[in-house]
């Protein structure tokens, strides 16, 4: 082979080189299992439904605690599902804490010195379809996803002593769904680096909306005109509810 032949050829044998190597970059990412995410919003539980307007004009939970929407902590955690041809299915479980604090109210409904403290715990035990074949093929950073769970609020009231004066846990459901970006087109080799690190994969941010129903199921006592709850309702009083996070896919 001349010189000359052996010099053009080298172009060649280089973006073959380069070639073969992309099946090993494409292997240094770790192998997918699961996602764990951070998600905050705010929550009011819609404890005044059905309740009776008082003479002062606000319902019981309303006279208590207010009418805003203290800030609801959440962490998720899921496991991937085999099958990832057409995006990814997850199985997870998550668990929040969230209070607030106000005043109690006597039984003629005039407002009392002493405070007051309403804690929820929420946990659920959700499925996740996430379409990240966007990502994954096309590199569309943009990744939407829908969830459906079963719910469970674990509840309990306090006196200014600290005391325990009322608890109780409330089940129920709630679907939603939402969009999360892709962070790694921001720093392609930061990410790689966390990745080679700490097995993360990928990171995003993303924007949550659901529709939730926690009150036992819709439980009521009676019938007819006498019927009546039996639970309290511990949905979002605003639905659909808006929460934010951050996504960690490993």
């Amino acid at each position: 082979m001349s010189r000359r032949t052996r010099t053009a050829l080298r172009p060649l044998a280089a973006l073959l080189a380069a070639l073969a190597l992309l099946p090993v970059a494409a292997r240094a990412e770790s192998d997918y299992a699961g996602s764990f995410d951070l998600r905050l919003g705010g929550y009011k539980p819609n404890l005044d439904n059905g309740t009776i307007v008082g003479a002062d004009g606000k319902r019981p939970y309303q006279r208590a605690f207010g009418s805003g929407h203290p800030l609801q902590f959440r962490l998720d955690v899921a496991r991937a599902l085999p099958w990832r041809q057409y995006g990814t299915v997850e199985l997870g479980v998550g668990a929040g804490y969230w209070r607030v604090s106000g005043h109690g109210t006597f039984a003629d409904g005039t407002a009392s010195q002493d405070r007051t403290a309403l804690s929820v715990v929420p946990v659920q035990l959700s499925l996740t379809y996430r379409l990240d074949v966007l990502w994954e093929r096309f590199h569309v950073p943009l990744v939407p996803y829908a969830k459906a769970s079963l719910e469970r609020a674990n509840w309990w009231i306090t006196n200014g002593a600290g005391s325990t004066v009322k608890s109780g846990a409330t089940n129920g459901w709630s679907l939603g769904g939402g969009a999360a970006f892709v962070l790694d087109v921001v720093d392609s080799q930061l990410a790689r680096e966390l990745d080679m690190e700490t097995g993360i994969n990928h990171t995003m941010v993303f924007v949550d909306v659901s529709r939730q129903r926690i009150d036992d199921f819709g439980a009521s006592t009676g019938t007819g005109s006498a019927r009546r709850k039996k639970s309290f309702d511990f949905s979002d009083s605003t639905q659909p509810s808006l929460t934010f996070g951050l996504l960690f896919v490993f």
